[in-house]
């Protein structure tokens, strides 16, 4: 009998940490950025930090939010 692995469903994006931090930050530098994803690791969102593709939608949320800022 074989058993199916079941892959537990990913932590919820970080929208509400992004939208506070971004009220604060409507332009960041690169130490922000590394301040930024140390402190939603420490929330728990390495899920979301641990690789590039995670990074790049945290990225592109702010980015958009941004411009509509």
């Amino acid at each position: 009998m074989a058993t199916a692995t079941v892959e537990a469903p990913k932590k919820r994006f970080p929208k509400r940490e992004l939208n506070t931090w971004l009220r604060k930050n409507l332009s960041w530098n690169h130490e922000q950025w590394l301040e930024l994803v140390s402190s939603l690791e420490a929330d728990g969102f390495e899920e979301w930090t641990a690789d590039q593709e995670g990074l790049d939608a945290i990225g592109l949320y702010l980015e958009s939010k941004k411009a509509n800022a």
